[in-house]
């Protein structure tokens, strides 16, 4: 059943409510909408919902949703003047009951006009994005984003994160406590910045950076491939002395030693002890722009 809600001029909310207990617990629902172009389309995920976006020249924003009905679930769709807004619901959430795993069957598959802004947030979601030219931007406590064929502004913040980034373009900025990040055939024309705690990042570049670009992976590796194009730069490295490793194909300027910024509070002994650092740099050609690779006790690595 859905039920229309007029607020005010120019707002309305569609609701789109589970089926009632009534009905079979596996029997598949299909719900969809269509918009005209706004500035912004807002989501809120959970569980296993699996979300595709694709990028077009339509003028239109299209949603379909197909799931399986639970009398405690529910994805309401709102629309304003400027922006589309997807949220899904639990009902009669008690925190103290045992966890359940929500939205287990639950797909969106959403086509939005070039130029509009992303924005997704939630518990976790699993997204496949391609052919989008826009800004899109999403905070998760876990997740897995596969990107292809993406230009403009990507923007991932996570607690666990798994990521594959293929023929992309833009400015990125993509941090996890826990997972991997591997992007192929990437353009970086804006800052950008990828790193995690205790994963993998591997850049493979499409052309030289056009603008600064930072790796980093304190507990594992950070590499940046350059595919044979032109190295030019400012590159700086830096590991934990006599823990981490630094690997570069050309011979540094300067090589120094520094204390890190980071005080150890392991034991009472090493209470505000800083460790030490090695930081090793190149310049070739200009010294713009500035590539940083940067772990602790992993491997910062450069690969021409």
């Amino acid at each position: 059943m859905i039920k229309l809600l007029l607020l005010l001029p120019g707002t309305l909310i569609i609701q789109s409510y589970a089926v009632s207990a009534r009905m079979p617990s596996k029997e598949l629902k299909e719900e969809a909408w269509k918009f005209t172009k706004k500035d912004t389309l807002s989501m809120e995920t959970m569980g296993k919902t699996k979300v595709f976006i694709t990028g077009s020249n339509s003028g239109e924003i299209e949603i379909k949703l197909r799931y399986v009905a639970k009398p405690y679930e529910k994805f309401e769709v709102k629309e304003t003047q400027r922006a589309i807004y997807l949220k899904a619901n639990i009902l009669n959430y008690n925190p103290h009951k045992p966890t359940q795993t929500y939205f287990e069957e639950c797909t969106l598959t959403i086509t939005v006009p070039h130029g509009m802004y992303i924005r997704c947030n939630g518990s976790s979601g699993e997204f496949e994005v391609s052919g989008f030219i826009g800004v899109l931007k999403a905070v998760y406590g876990q997740g897995q984003f596969s990107i292809k064929n993406v230009e403009g502004s990507i923007n991932l913040q996570l607690g666990m994160l798994e990521a594959k980034i293929q023929h992309s373009k833009g400015s990125f900025n993509i941090s996890s406590g826990i997972g991997s990040v591997r992007a192929k055939d990437l353009t970086v024309n804006g800052e950008s910045s990828f790193s995690t705690g205790m994963g993998i990042v591997k850049i493979s570049l499409a052309r030289e950076p056009e603008a600064d670009l930072y790796v980093g992976s304190s507990f594992n590796k950070a590499q940046v491939n350059f595919n044979g194009h032109p190295v030019t730069g400012y590159f700086e490295f830096i590991a934990m002395a006599d823990e981490g490793r630094i690997i570069s194909p050309f011979k540094f300027d300067i090589e120094e030693t520094f204390l890190d910024d980071i005080k150890n509070y392991n034991t009472s002994s090493d209470f505000g002890k800083k460790d030490d650092y090695f930081r090793k740099s190149f310049i070739r050609g200009d010294s713009n722009p500035k590539i940083t690779l940067k772990t602790v006790i992993g491997t910062a690595k450069l690969t021409k």
